[in-house]
């Protein structure tokens, strides 16, 4: 029997794409919209490895802005929380003084509330930047949410963001509104 070149494997690999609307501070004062293509591969029961490509345009700004990620992230159920950690490297093609070379460090808590539909989940990212001036620890991101099964398939995904800039000379710190509509076709 053919099974293919992966084997069994195949059923490990999952293909996803993503297309999404960054806004300005006015909802359409468009910003950026982006495509993401990601390959990700189930390399044990608790480990997720991936690669991502999104390609973005922006306003004003001629041309496509690429970006590539490899991410590993591992996932441990404790009773009703879930934990989860990830980390991403990523490399954006801008010119070799910019932020080119990103490792970004995120840890998830979920909480499963019996009866509750409105599960919380609380996460923090921390961004350094691995650039032509060593290591820079430049920006964490605190989210709180919670997602809705709206149907088979369909999900809302509602938070609160936090980023807190540092490492340069005026560092902002913005609230952020996010929401987030996926459908699963797999679901369907």
């Amino acid at each position: 029997m053919w099974r293919g070149p992966l084997g069994r494997h195949y059923k490990k690999i999952r293909v996803r794409g993503e297309l999404g609307y960054r806004s300005a501070d006015t909802f359409f004062a468009g910003r950026q919209i982006f495509l993401d293509v990601n390959v990700r591969y189930k390399a044990a029961k608790w480990l997720f490895l991936a690669f991502e490509h999104r390609f973005a345009g922006r306003t004003g700004d001629p041309g496509l802005r690429n970006r590539s990620i490899l991410q590993a992230e591992a996932q441990k159920a404790m009773g009703r929380l879930t934990a989860e950690y990830r980390f991403i490297y990523q490399h954006s093609y801008v010119e070799w003084t910019g932020q080119r070379e990103v490792l970004r460090n995120r840890l998830q808590l979920n909480l499963d509330i019996k009866k509750w539909k409105l599960d919380p989940e609380l996460s923090v990212e921390l961004f350094s930047w691995a650039g032509y001036k060593g290591l820079s620890y430049f920006g964490t991101r605190w989210q709180l949410g919670t997602q809705i099964g709206l149907a088979k398939g369909h999900a809302l995904t509602l938070a609160m963001v936090h980023d807190r800039e540092r490492d340069i000379a005026w560092p902002t710190h913005r609230w952020i509104g996010s929401f987030t509509y996926a459908v699963s076709l797999r679901e369907l």
